[in-house]
């Protein structure tokens, strides 16, 4: 009962939350000027009705405006307002003999299920052609007559397509600019977190939209320019290795009794967070960075401390506590060449890129500071690519094709009982199914309940004004221009206003075609509430919950975690035979698998029913790989170029693979039948044989590669432990650890029960 209560004031919270930042006020006027085209035009010569059905597909292809970036964007346009105009070619032709049509209506919906594997954009082209067909439906047309309709809508699109593209020209990289200044942003509140919040880490997905910019660029833009951006982009990903790094700094320098030289990391820290956010600034204004110099003082003067700190000591130079000092000033020596990269390849003036462009080229060389310089170019899916993923989805253990087979099967009872009930509009209800049934629970649920109260709202209040005012042509031109400016405006914002607009605005545009009855206000709140319901009870007669995958989630995302640190440990074994692209192909699937499972867990917590899975153990996982992926991140940043082979690494890489393998074993089938390995004792032999540990700081010499090396090898077992402890595992024991060796104390997760 109390999760059923949870998921209900989730709902409802949803429903009336507003993303401020999602508001598309300005793409809004934009998508409204295609719409108010073909209608003034339509006016103006006398052909109002043949003018509504070229801002149909203007409606349609506006609204799939907001996906993409330059030529994705338009091209999701053509194909949205494409799809919608040959539904209608269909619709007007056949649409009107009740079993083709509930068949075809039916075909319709799996296939636009099925096209959600593909992403939102398709999802978008499918929605659309759906609509299209459950609108057109209602008109019988020769087929002369349905061709020249569906031509109309496809123009409509294409007019759409027409103003996002007309604007290329005559501005400067927007979506680039955008992303990256959202990206740096949020980097520049990481860094705030990074000392004092020893497991913060950066979320997974904040710099993927980074990469979706850059493979679709603009088209008119200065080759230099595009360098510049593609420079900012890997500077990025360096800088969010880098402030991983720091993050651990502190606790090896508390462990190596160098605890106040962490102030120096909270200043150098501090002043990263101010430019980075001055950067982020620069982007959105198109200006050019001008940090403080305050700042640069600030961070100069920390990096100062830490350099005198680590020459200063009264201990041996060679010892553990100045290797600590030395790692932690290097580390904030190279953010700090990062940033000034990165303010460089921000502030260009206009006039410059030539000379920017050469020196980007020589600076792409390898083992340079800006990274490795290419032409990003639009990425398309293959075709086979494509047919591999759709056969690969036909099978009901794919959430895919179970979501196709209930839509499929939930449009085409719906339309078959809106053929059966005389109520008028009854294509209400399978429009009402088709926009609230989702793949998830708490996505349907919330449509539901927003679409519900939203159609409810606009579609009864506006049937009720134009019935009772009658509204001539112009009136009913302004009105759904102004509704459509807010539909757009709030689509990605808050689904509920957006469905009291588009409710609305169907409501003006079929008001062209006649001035509605105060009775078909209640027919169509009656058909939004039957559509709400039919939906709701078609996921709950098959439902798709996420508890039957969230353990196959939190095992993926354990078991990517083990093989990028067992790749990053093995190339630490041996420099010379590492493979930095293999690392870095590591790298992004294991943050792929941590976004899946954090996304995986927050949908599971929001149903109505917990089975099979404690909560506290899927946050206790989620809170254990925290610390884990920071001290693998750090090793992959410190990484040496070359140098001697360790070979005595390879042992501990092994058993981070086992660990991590017998853990996602646990998470998927209850049980493993193989048991956690002795870590602990694997890398306290690992750091003696190195001749280092922090409780020896005055050994042998040693460098700053073995330090990070030894910490964040012992980072990396505290957390793999802990995911054993909370899956109920115990290590088998091993020999004990060299005389004097002990783990370091390091602060972790709180263990959850397993």
């Amino acid at each position: 009962m109390p999760r059923v209560v949870g998921a209900l004031a989730g709902a409802v919270r949803e429903v009336v939350r507003v993303d401020r930042a999602k508001l598309s006020g300005g793409p809004a006027l934009r998508a409204s000027l295609g719409m108010a085209i073909p209608l003034v035009a339509g006016e103006a010569a006398g052909h109002l009705l043949v003018s509504v059905t070229a801002a149909i597909g203007a409606l349609a292809g506006g609204l799939a405006s907001l996906q993409g970036t330059y030529r994705s964007r338009a091209g999701l346009v053509v194909m949205a307002s494409t799809g919608m105009g040959l539904s209608a070619l269909v619709g007007t032709t056949v649409g009107h003999v009740a079993g083709v049509d509930i068949a075809l209506v039916a075909a319709w919906g799996l296939a636009a299920g099925l096209l959600v594997v593909f992403g939102q954009a398709a999802t978008v082209v499918g929605l659309q052609s759906v609509v299209g067909l459950l609108v057109f439906s209602q008109f019988t047309l020769s087929l002369r007559e349905a061709a020249v309709r569906a031509g109309l809508v496809v123009a409509g699109g294409v007019l759409q397509a027409l103003l996002v593209a007309v604007v290329w020209p005559l501005r400067r990289f927007p979506a680039e600019r955008m992303a990256l200044a959202s990206a740096y942003r949020q980097l520049s509140g990481y860094a705030r977190t990074v000392v004092g919040s020893p497991t913060s880490l950066l979320g997974p997905g904040v710099l993927d939209d980074l990469g979706t910019a850059l493979r679709d660029p603009q088209p008119f833009g200065a080759r230099a320019e595009m360098a510049a951006y593609q420079g900012l982009v890997d500077q990025a990903e360096r800088v969010r290795l880098a402030l991983a790094s720091l993050a651990t700094a502190p606790q090896r320098l508390s462990a190596a009794g160098a605890g106040d030289a962490a102030s120096a990391l909270d200043t150098a820290a501090g002043a990263a967070a101010r430019l980075l956010a001055a950067v982020a600034e620069a982007l959105e204004t198109a200006r050019g960075a001008r940090p403080s110099p305050q700042d640069w003082a600030a961070l100069d003067q920390a990096i100062d401390r830490l350099r005198t700190t680590a020459e200063g000591g009264d201990r041996s130079p060679g010892g553990w506590r100045e290797a600590v000092l030395r790692q932690a000033h290097a580390s904030c020596e190279a953010l700090a060449g990062q940033l000034r990269s990165i303010v460089r390849l921000a502030g260009v003036p206009a006039g410059e890129e030539a000379d920017l462009y050469e020196d980007l080229r020589a600076a792409s060389q390898p083992g340079s500071g800006v990274g490795t310089w290419r032409r990003c170019s639009t990425r398309t899916l293959p075709v086979r690519e494509t047919l591999q993923a759709v056969r690969a989805n036909l099978t009901l253990e794919s959430e895919g094709c179970r979501h196709a087979i209930r839509l499929a099967a939930a449009l085409a009872l719906a339309q078959a009982i809106s053929h059966l009930f005389p109520l008028g509009h009854g294509y209400w209800l399978p429009l009402t199914v088709v926009i609230v049934l989702k793949p998830d629970f708490a996505a349907t649920f919330t449509r539901g309940v927003a679409r519900c109260l939203g159609t409810l709202a606009g579609a009864g209040l506006v049937t009720a004004v134009v019935a009772t005012l009658r509204p001539g042509a112009t009136g009913l031109v302004v009105l759904t221009l102004v509704l459509y400016w807010a539909a757009v405006t709030f689509l990605l914002a808050n689904y509920a206003v957006f469905s009291v607009c588009v409710a609305a605005l169907v409501v003006t545009l079929l008001g062209f075609t006649g001035q509605p009855e105060l009775s078909l206000a209640a027919d169509r709140s009656f058909y939004t509430v039957l559509g709400g319901a039919l939906a709701l009870l078609a996921y709950a007669l098959w439902p798709t919950w996420e508890r039957a995958v969230v353990r196959d989630r939190l095992a993926r995302l354990v078991e990517a975690d083990g093989r990028y640190g067992e790749a990053v440990l093995e190339a630490w074994a041996d420099p010379a035979v590492a493979d930095p692209a293999a690392l870095h192909h590591d790298r992004l699937q294991a943050r792929l698998a941590r976004s899946n499972a954090e996304a995986s867990v927050d949908r599971w917590m929001a149903e109505p029913a917990a089975q099979g899975l404690s909560p506290d153990l899927a946050r206790g996982i989620l809170a254990a790989v925290r610390p884990y992926v920071q001290a693998v991140l750090t090793l992959h940043l410190h990484l040496p170029p070359a140098g001697p082979p360790r070979p005595e690494v390879g042992a501990l890489a092994n058993q981070v693979r086992r660990a991590t393998a017998a853990v996602a074993a646990v998470l998927r089938r209850g049980s493993s039948t193989q048991p956690l390995p002795p870590l602990r004792t694997v890398q306290l032999n690992l750091a003696a044989q190195l001749g280092a540990s922090p409780t020896h700081r005055d050994g042998a010499a040693l460098d700053d590669q073995t330090v990070v090396l030894v910490s964040e090898t012992d980072a990396m077992v505290n957390a793999v432990d802990t995911l054993g402890d909370l899956a109920g595992l115990q290590p088998t024991p091993g020999p004990g650890p060299p005389a004097g060796l002990q783990p370091t104390p390091r602060p972790g997760p709180p263990a959850g029960p397993g």
